[in-house]
């Protein structure tokens, strides 16, 4: 029998937050919410910060190569040492975006020959056993700055916690002027690679396939999905790494098409624009029971005069954006999303973002009635990690790490940008590769990433930087409030450095009952 070992979630997720002492793990089942109803913060109004949780899973072959079982590995077992190694490498990165407006690329702080003052370097930390932790830091032109800290759980697995949201000048006082560039400035943001060595009683360590880490920005209203999340561009990399993950012999209606028809049309919680088109009532709310019992049956029948199933469903397909660049004639201008890189040719100019490929695929096959019509009246209950059968549960994870982050479009974007997108980046299906260095993914993200997150607003990522919301026990005046500002306080938008000061004193979207409103919001900005 042969044994190999793998990380799980292959890429995982840490977010800021400027809680000193609160916390929590991030999504590990697909759409199951850790906090479904917060609270985000911690009873002094703190941001509680995200950890991206790993585990260590071994995988048995038999002599024919058949997969015989999957078993997690717990230091109940085994001793299991953690390696992580997270760098901030923006400040040395090169402007965004990455257009050809002359020979060579600008970097930032180009001004300062030693590059490496720029970059934060935590170096490669350990931790093993249970219930362990220590403090990541590095420096920025010779300031000290926190990346965040390592904890094992009482089963030894890892927990990485990212930075506390803090944004610098060196020396103080730089102006913020532009949403991605600003010399002087820096964050702690980071990304990095994870291993683990791993030895059984007796036997000699063995290195587990490594995994990465990406530390993020908070997502603001987590029960809202993104139309095409970051999962969806992974696994698009992914089928083209290797092709059968792609095959789809049967779209399933409850699985496949209307996942993407509920993450549309609860953008319109979030987002004015979205609620003109898909808002309760209108004629895209895709979610009314009446729409779902047509857009759910696959039956081909035509009549004139008569609005039948698959009339509907071609009107939902012919608004789409085709990934195929053979869009031809017609009004396509869905996903309604602003206007990023386009991953196929990083210097060439914007485009706007479409479905992936495969999403589109599955789309198209709907339209025509090539599907399983398994809709029985309301979406299956996801399963909570510890109900996953065990051999789907590193699956498992590497999904809900990613389905719950921004995908297109990519200018930047929140958690990592549009390197995350090419093929170049893996050495196999949701594997970083070797080549790549600590920092790499998040190096030309907005620095600092307060001034991104305050400027693209509008149809940029909805889904976890709101930009109309409702908030919570104002029944009485329902109307959308816009997410950032307070007209009641003050009429002002704050301006970059108001943001970096106050963006923890900002509200979480929640569920309560059918509606998403804000929650645990402490403003007014103060400080400027």
């Amino acid at each position: 029998m042969r044994r190999t070992y793998r990380i799980h979630p292959a890429i995982g997720i840490a977010r800021l937050g400027d809680s000193v002492a609160g916390f929590f793990v991030g999504p590990e089942a697909p759409r199951v919410l850790p906090l479904p109803d917060g609270p985000y913060k911690d009873p002094e109004g703190k941001i509680k910060r995200q950890g991206a949780r790993f585990r260590v899973y071994e995988y048995t072959h038999d002599d024919s190569g058949r997969l015989a079982q999957v078993r997690e590995i717990t230091a109940s077992e085994a001793k299991v040492t953690w390696r992580v190694h997270l760098v901030n490498k923006k400040a040395a990165s090169n402007t965004f975006p990455p257009r050809k407006v002359s020979p060579e690329r600008k970097q930032r702080n180009k001004g300062i020959s030693d590059r490496q003052k720029l970059i934060i370097d935590a170096g490669p930390q350990t931790v093993s056993g249970a219930d362990q932790s220590t403090h990541l830091a590095g420096s920025f032109l010779d300031t000290p700055v926190g990346l965040g800290d390592l904890r094992t759980d009482e089963a030894g697995r890892l927990i990485v916690l990212g930075g506390f949201g803090t944004s610098r000048s060196v020396p103080e006082g730089e102006p913020i002027e532009h949403f991605a560039n600003n010399d002087g400035w820096c964050d702690d943001t980071s990304d990095g690679p994870v291993l683990a060595s791993v030895q059984l009683n007796g036997e000699q360590p063995v290195e587990a396939e490594p995994a990465w880490v990406i530390v993020a920005p908070p997502d603001f209203a987590p029960p809202i999905e993104n139309v095409i999340s970051l999962y969806d561009v992974v696994f698009q990399v992914a089928t083209e790494l290797d092709p059968h993950l792609g095959a789809t012999s049967t779209v399933s209606f409850t699985h496949d098409v209307y996942p993407i028809l509920r993450r549309v049309t609860r953008l319109a919680s979030v987002n004015t624009r979205a609620r003109q088109g898909h808002g309760k009532g209108k004629r895209a709310d895709f979610l009314d029971p009446a729409k779902l019992k047509l857009l759910a049956d696959n039956s081909n029948s035509r009549q004139e005069g008569v609005f039948l199933p698959r009339d509907a469903r071609e009107r939902v397909f012919d608004r789409l954006r085709s990934p195929f660049n053979d869009n031809g004639l017609g009004r396509r201008d869905m996903p309604l999303l602003d206007e990023g890189l386009n991953v196929d040719s990083i210097e060439g100019p914007l485009v706007l973002p479409a479905l992936t490929k495969h999403q589109y695929q599955l789309m198209k096959k709907w339209s025509v009635g090539l599907f399983k019509a398994d809709w029985t009246g309301s979406e299956p209950i996801p399963l909570r990690f510890d109900e996953i059968p065990a051999p789907e549960r590193p699956a498992a994870l590497d999904c809900a790490a990613l389905e719950a982050c921004v995908g297109y479009p990519f200018f930047p974007g929140i958690e990592t940008g549009y390197v995350i997108a090419s093929p170049d980046t893996y050495r196999g299906p949701f594997r970083i590769s070797t080549s790549k260095m600590p920092g790499d993914l998040t190096a030309e993200m907005a620095v600092p990433w307060q001034a991104d997150f305050l400027a693209c607003a509008d149809q940029y990522w909805p889904g976890q930087r709101p930009v109309t919301i409702h908030r919570d026990g104002a029944l009485q005046d329902w109307a959308p409030k816009e997410w950032i500002i307070d007209p009641e306080v003050d009429p002002k938008t704050p301006g970059y450095i108001e943001m970096v000061q106050n963006w923890s004193r900002l509200g979480f979207v929640v569920q309560r009952g059918e509606e998403f409103v804000e929650r645990e919001r402490n403003l007014p900005f103060v400080g400027v």
